[in-house]
């Protein structure tokens, strides 16, 4: 989606999430609620290069084109309750050392094949015959990545500039640490904020 089409779905999601009301979301502010509009006005060209001066990459393309369309966002759904704004935006090392810390952790259980010093993700490697996958899924991207998203349900969201499709999107995914674990859900921005949208959807609003 370009800019346009961004400023359109993002209608539409602030209708239907503002009209399941406030039992299924985050407290709204009154005037998101009053203009139907849970985004901010969208960033300008410069701000965005701006942004990206700053942390040393340029932004895929569904990403520059949503901060386009409105710089942050509210709420998506059930776990995430606010997409960060440009000025905000940050490496994971930064913004969730403790994540960071983890990620270093396991990239390194499966680099060397020992034990990640982790508790709270050491029943996922005992319980599982897949080390080397999750090891590296939990590991390398993780500690890579640019974090999105902090406010939620426990919840963040990254995106790992090291896979990168065709396109030139970022894989994404959210780490929650009730899951626990990452969750690689999407291979851009836009179709991770589709899937969070969705599964709002699904769990809360009925046609």
């Amino acid at each position: 989606m370009g800019p346009l089409e961004w400023k359109a779905y993002l209608q539409e999601c602030s209708r239907r999430i503002i009209d399941a009301g406030e039992d299924n979301t985050p407290i709204l502010p009154e005037d998101a609620i009053r203009n139907s509009w849970l985004g901010y006005a969208g960033a300008s060209s410069t701000a965005i290069r701006q942004a990206e001066k700053r942390l040393g990459v340029k932004l895929p393309p569904s990403l520059r084109a949503f901060y386009a369309a409105s710089n942050g966002w509210r709420t998506v759904g059930c776990f995430i309750y606010e997409v960060l704004p440009l000025e905000k935006l940050g490496w994971i090392a930064d913004l969730a050392p403790s994540l960071w810390e983890g990620a270093v952790s396991l990239e390194e259980y499966y680099a060397h094949d020992e034990r990640a010093n982790l508790p709270e993700l050491n029943y996922i490697i005992e319980n599982s015959q897949r080390l080397p996958e999750i090891g590296y899924g939990q590991g390398t991207p993780v500690k890579r990545s640019l974090v999105i998203a902090q406010n939620g349900d426990a919840s963040t969201w990254l995106l790992d500039p090291g896979t990168v499709n065709d396109k030139g999107e970022w894989a994404g995914g959210r780490w929650s640490n009730w899951n626990p674990g990452m969750d690689w859900l999407a291979d851009s921005f836009e179709g991770l904020f589709r899937d969070e949208y969705e599964t709002y959807l699904r769990l809360n609003v009925k046609d």
